[in-house]
């Protein structure tokens, strides 16, 4: 079961929970922490009997439901589930299939609900007779069967007759379910006229809103972890910030990706060995292999992070896999050509004095040399891009792709290709 609890900031009225009803639709509530609310739950839990609790679960809503079942632990979770309005569990069990669902990120206050036949008199009255705080910027309009029609602008109200039908000023925003990915959700809302993104649930009731400001929040989250992804950092959901994380828990999130990635670089080790020939032949092609190394991961950074970036903001698609790859080779082709330019004019300028075996001259070497790094210029590169694709086709979240992962595997690509292809030149 995906854990929300550390996401979500709490709405609960510590107050009211002594009275076993959850008061939560409140932005301006007072901040009760989680295991707080937790513990008298499950307190809550153990020492009613079912009856008592599906009684009390029979008015709650989707919303509260949710932010209930999150705060309890596993046992208590199952006994809740069981309990659980019948009307409510299709939409739960689609909740809990996805990561991070829309409805852990939406605006907690309520909304009032007009039907499509009320004019703005109407809609007026409501107001004026509701005690409850709600948001006072966006309405509900629904159907007789309490289905989202649209959402209206209550400002709206001010500016029509009293006799205007609430339908006539309203406007038909798209929505999405409440188990839609919250990055998702955010990209809808971007292309949305509104500051608002409707929730709705299977039935197609409106649950809540998903507001610009709980949509920025959401893309700071998600950025946050996409950048510590591709660094080879494990993330987490807590957004703990860097001064106040310890320091055995920077440790954990950093250690996987620098140990196994160290295990990987031995490949690098035997691949020198097995040149060693080579290098005790010509030892000028050690000091060269810093630089094509270096220069292959930066190039294979660079495509990985152009490519994680596109998919994230939806600009390109797995269906463009072919038109992405033929765009970074004709990139990498330019690049290449130009640093191998570079770098035989650095070879051939600078390496004069240097001792070469008969038969070789410093033209020769520095167009190996050239030569070796195009190639790696080109590899690493259509890597970087190839490998973010082939994560979202497994169906993982191309930022896991990180970027000392990359480096580590063009390193190792790139001495194959760095002595394969000087040996050959100067050493045939």
């Amino acid at each position: 079961m995906p854990n929300f609890s550390a996401e979500i900031k709490s709405d609960l009225n510590i107050n009211s929970i002594l009275n076993l009803n959850f008061d939560f639709w409140n932005d301006d509530f007072i901040q009760v922490e989680n295991d707080d609310v937790s513990h008298k739950l499950i307190i809550f839990m153990q020492e009613q009997s079912s009856g008592v609790i599906q009684t009390w679960l029979e008015n709650k809503s989707l919303l509260q439901c949710f932010y209930i079942h999150q705060l309890l632990p596993e046992a208590e979770s199952k006994t809740f589930f069981r309990l659980m309005p019948a009307w409510l569990v299709s939409d739960m069990e689609k909740i809990e299939t996805e990561i991070h669902p829309v409805i852990s990120a939406v605006s907690t206050a309520p909304h009032l609900f007009f039907t499509h036949d009320m004019c703005v008199g109407d809609a007026i009255t409501k107001i004026h007779e509701t005690k409850e705080t709600f948001n006072n910027h966006l309405a509900f309009i629904v159907d007789d069967q309490g289905c989202y029609c649209a959402v209206l602008q209550i400002h709206q109200l001010l500016k029509h007759s009293e006799a205007r039908l609430l339908v006539d000023i309203a406007e038909s925003v798209g929505s999405c379910h409440v188990s839609t990915d919250r990055e998702k959700a955010v990209a809808m809302l971007q292309h949305s006229d509104l500051d608002y993104l409707p929730i709705v649930d299977l039935s197609g009731k409106p649950v809540a809103t998903l507001s610009a400001k709980k949509a920025m929040e959401v893309m700071q989250l998600e950025q946050t972890q996409d950048v510590e992804m591709l660094m080879g950092i494990q993330a987490d959901d807590n957004g703990t910030p860097y001064m106040k994380t310890s320091v055995l828990e920077h440790v954990r999130k950093r250690i996987f990706w620098i140990v196994g990635l160290a295990g990987v670089g031995i490949l690098s080790g035997m691949v020198i060995q097995s040149y060693e020939d080579a290098i005790t032949a010509l030892t000028i092609l050690a000091l060269y292999m810093p630089m094509v190394a270096d220069t292959g991961g930066n190039a294979g950074s660079q495509a990985s992070t152009v490519i994680v970036r596109s998919m994230a903001l939806g600009e390109l698609k797995l269906k463009n896999w072919c038109e992405v790859l033929w765009k970074e080779l004709r990139i990498s082709l330019f690049i290449g050509l130009g640093l191998a330019c570079i770098s035989f004019i650095k070879v051939y300028f600078l390496s004069h004095g240097v001792s070469l075996p008969n038969g070789l001259t410093l033209s020769m070497l520095g167009s190996a040399i050239a030569l070796a790094l195009f190639f790696q210029v080109v590899t690493a590169t259509v890597i970087g891009a190839a490998l973010p694709l082939l994560a979202k086709v497994s169906g993982q979240d191309p930022a896991v792709v990180a970027s000392p992962a990359i480096t580590t595997i063009v390193d190792v690509t790139g001495l194959l290709i760095y002595f394969y292809v000087t040996s050959l030149i100067l050493l045939s």
